[in-house]
């Protein structure tokens, strides 16, 4: 992972509006954050540094994100992976966790549920 200090995260969501408020309220939480709108551009993210959590979209114009998740983890196989949709396709999210994602969180997520996930990066970082 990343040096102890810091978490660093990458949102992944062809919505902007998602991007920008998790990229604000991740940095509100210590976190820092990079966001990008598509799958490529995520690869090409991860393959510049290395990311402690990654916030995916489930379902994103042009892109499997089952496909996309198996790249990133092949990339950085320590991130935690973190599933976000808003209508929640079992078999997609069945292919995702079979990729390795630990969580789907339902849009709109609850704040708590993404300080949990933080929480957790912190905690196996021994931050906390």
């Amino acid at each position: 992972m990343n040096d102890k200090e810091t978490i660093k995260a990458l949102v992944v969501d062809d919505e902007k509006v998602v991007r920008d408020f998790l990229v604000r309220f991740l940095n509100l939480k210590g976190v820092e954050a990079k966001a990008v709108e598509d799958g490529f551009k995520a690869v090409e993210a991860a393959k510049k540094e290395k990311f402690d959590i990654v916030f995916l979209e489930l379902e994103m114009r042009g892109t499997d994100s089952p496909f996309l998740l198996r790249e990133l983890k092949e990339i950085n196989p320590q991130s935690k992976y973190v599933i976000m949709t808003a209508y929640l396709k079992e078999d997609l999210w069945e292919e995702a966790k079979k990729e390795g994602a630990g969580i789907c969180l339902k849009k709109p997520f609850e704040l708590d549920e993404i300080i949990s996930e933080i929480d957790k990066v912190r905690y196996l970082k021994g931050l906390k």
